[in-house]
């Protein structure tokens, strides 16, 4: 009597799940499609939780500024689950990084070389892979997209150039080809 009570409880929830359009049942849903290729889908732009992150790192060192989110990989969208966000501190010597895996925030205080603070960021991913998009349309076309991957530096100390950079890559089958863009305006500084 127990057995049936469970199964029915069981069954019962996966059916509410199912109906209620619950992501884990849409994942196991769509996974059974075999032979379907579909683009996967992150949904956190690299912007999204900055403003939290960067408070976070005010409160480990007032001075503490952010020089660099390292390599993601970007859906069609230029969304992730994980980005790195590196902070550095001028008075401590000493860097940090923040990150976002999932939903969840963890940090790891580091030594790093920094670069510049992030200036003139307005920018945001999905933009970003957008006008990288367009100036590497050729490419795309021609060798395909198997992954992107998406990063952001400061300005280097040695030029008086004040402006950030995006650098997308997109990676096909056996070529690899950059598109790095400026921050504030998205234009492609080269490719």
């Amino acid at each position: 009597m127990l057995k049936k009570r469970i199964l029915a409880a069981a069954l019962l929830l996966s059916c509410a799940l199912f109906l209620n359009g619950c992501k884990v049942m849409t994942a196991i849903r769509n996974a059974l499609r075999f032979g379907e290729v579909t683009e996967f889908n992150y949904g956190v732009s690299a912007l999204q939780y900055l403003p939290d992150i960067d408070q976070r790192a005010k409160v480990w060192r007032r001075d503490a500024y952010l020089f660099a989110i390292s390599e993601a990989e970007i859906d069609a969208s230029g969304n992730s689950n994980k980005w790195a966000y590196l902070f550095y501190s001028p008075g401590s010597g000493k860097s940090i990084i923040y990150t976002y895996d999932s939903g969840y925030i963890a940090q790891k205080e580091t030594v790093l070389s920094p670069l510049n603070p992030v200036l003139n960021l307005k920018i945001d991913t999905p933009t970003a892979l957008r006008k990288a998009t367009e100036a590497a349309r050729a490419f795309i076309e021609e060798s395909g997209t198997v992954t992107r991957v998406i990063s952001l530096i400061g300005p280097p100390y040695d030029t008086r150039q004040k402006t950030s950079k995006w650098q997308v890559i997109f990676y096909g089958s056996n070529k690899k080809y950059a598109v790095v863009l400026d921050a504030e305006t998205g234009q492609a500084l080269s490719k």
